[in-house]
């Protein structure tokens, strides 16, 4: 027999509650294949079925579909498999289970359950310390970590980083530190040999050796989204070609496998080795998951607007998050809005979508759009006690839950008000970014995660280049000047549309402003010369 899984909510732990079981919780995704590998080997065991059904109240959670739940209880992957208290609170955990390991995993955790035992509780935030040193530190510790044989960062498993490399590549722009050049370049271009696929295109989702063995074959929109927005910024700032190549074979990948006709952006292609290993024919794809998340839209937005101003393909996904929520707290689900919504991650990459695309297409609604979103954040998310933001509002789920604060959602959605309040010249937004940073600190540095804190700290720190642009946003030329700033001085120049009918852009780089220039190859040729840019710009077509 199977086990009759219920789900996630608060009749579950209401009949853990009744019956005085513990809730045996499984985590899972649809394009993982160890979960699938669990389900066949373990859940389906009649053995493991029949306790399971007899001591606990079995609640299953797709990771994708709830990604508050995957926050709280993940235990560093999937499948995670977590027995908890009627409360919700953690008793003991394990990740993939083999029927054997399962009852031994079992037998440990209904003792703790019935006797009280518990882990010891995670430390409380440290108390707020200024984040003056954590840039330094994380970055001193990052090159420590650098593996110069392999590429990447520690023994495994290995992944591309995709907070700790901006935060390295950033730092180079301003010292142009060889070190870090080699660490950059060195995980990047194990990336390009080991995760980029060969036959279909796009990335695969990390490496469980050393040596970038082992390789995971899921292909997760959001995943393929920031590797492609890691590449295409490594590619402009080191003068890489094979990095931007790669990044537009990647997109190209997500339009063809990743979303539907109108450019509505699908959740995942599923693991899958003995295809990629060429076991199978061509025509024998992967499946792929079709429902539409927040978080996969934001980031393949964000991409696909960072391709445009490097080779001027132009955007080919919808940025359906925000026909979804006009006023600015989104829906996790797409496709299914009823479910959660305003969730802190979703939430922060939607904002930093939006202002990515307002620099290079100078839509005037999309500033006051990231405004709304912000806004729910500070008024249903704000933790003023802590001084960071919760995963989730308070009343988002009916099992109330103690608060958590991630920091990597916590870190971007910092970088999302640091940008904000340049673009929409409004202070405010920034002290809550420099909250966060000051009270995540110390806990970030200790953090595999902690990078994404560091990242809104070094944004606190470095003064970003800022432009002022005057011109029509249809005009070819206007949304040309735009795609060499970016592609010049990274994703996060700020560019401050004016309107008018001559395009010209006034553009300063710390303490340097350049004269009025209308013409991008002007630009383009003004910046290399000062050491700026790297070549290539406005390469690619021409914007319509």
């Amino acid at each position: 027999m199977g086990i009759g899984w219920g789900e996630w909510g608060d009749a579950a732990f209401a009949r853990g509650r009744a019956l005085g079981k513990p809730i045996l919780l499984s985590l899972t995704a649809r394009w993982c294949h160890a979960c699938h590998r669990m389900d066949e080997e373990t859940w389906e065991h009649p053995g493991v079925a029949a306790l399971v059904e007899r001591a606990t109240v079995p609640v299953r959670v797709d990771a994708d579909a709830r990604p508050d739940v995957y926050g709280r209880y993940h235990l560093g992957g999937l499948p995670t498999t977590a027995l908890l208290a009627a409360d919700g609170g953690f008793v003991r955990g394990g990740t993939f289970l083999s029927p054997p390991q399962f009852f031994a995993f079992l037998e440990a955790a209904l003792a703790d359950f019935g006797s009280g035992r518990r882990p010891p509780r995670r430390p409380s935030l440290p108390s707020p310390a200024a984040p003056e040193t954590i840039v330094d530190e994380m970055i001193a510790r990052l090159l420590r970590r650098a593996d110069a044989e392999h590429g990447g960062f520690g023994a495994g498993p290995k992944r591309p980083e995709i907070h700790a490399l901006p935060l390295l590549l950033r730092r180079w722009r301003v010292s142009r530190d060889a070190s870090i050049a080699r660490v950059v370049r060195g995980a990047l271009d194990a990336i390009v040999e080991h995760l980029a696929d060969p036959r279909d295109g796009g990335f695969f989702r990390y490496a469980a050796a050393a040596d970038w063995t082992g390789l995971h074959t899921e292909k997760v929109a959001v995943d393929q989204a920031q590797v492609i927005r890691l590449l295409l910024e490594a590619g402009s700032a080191l003068g890489e070609p094979r990095y931007l190549e790669l990044a537009r074979q990647g997109l190209a990948h997500a339009r063809r496998r990743l979303a539907d006709d109108a450019g509505r952006v699908f959740a995942s292609v599923a693991a899958d080795a003995p295809y990629y290993a060429g076991a199978r024919r061509a025509d024998e794809l992967p499946a792929v998951d079709r429902r539409r998340f927040a978080d996969s839209s934001a980031a393949m937005v964000s991409a696909a607007w960072l391709g445009f101003a490097v080779s001027g393909d132009p955007p080919a996904f919808q940025a359906e998050f925000r026909a979804a929520a006009p006023a600015g707290s989104v829906p996790h689900r797409l496709d299914e809005p009823e479910g959660p919504y305003g969730l802190l991650q979703d939430q922060a990459m939607v904002i930093d979508a939006t202002l990515v695309e307002y620099r290079l297409s100078g839509d005037p609604g999309l500033v006051p759009w990231a405004e709304r979103a912000a806004s729910f954040c500070i008024e249903h998310l704000w933790d003023e006690s802590t001084g960071a933001f919760r995963s989730a509002r308070d009343d988002g789920d009916p099992v109330r839950l103690p608060p958590i604060f991630p920091l990597v959602a916590n870190g971007e959605l910092a970088c999302g008000l640091i940008d904000l309040a340049a673009h929409a010249n409004c202070p405010k937004y920034l002290s809550y970014a420099e909250r966060v940073v000051r009270s995540l600190s110390p806990q970030a540095l200790g953090s595999p995660a902690g990078p994404a804190v560091a990242l809104a700290a070094q944004r606190l720190e470095d003064r970003a280049a800022a432009a002022d642009l005057v011109g029509d946003p249809g005009d070819a030329r206007a949304r040309d000047l735009a795609r060499v700033v970016i592609t010049a001085l990274g994703p996060t120049a700020v560019i401050r549309w004016r309107g008018g009918a001559d395009p010209r852009v006034t553009l300063c780089v710390g303490d340097l402003c350049l004269p009025p220039v209308g013409d991008p190859r002007e630009l383009s040729r003004s910046l290399m010369d000062l050491g700026l840019a790297t070549g290539g710009i406005l390469d690619g077509p021409r914007s319509q």
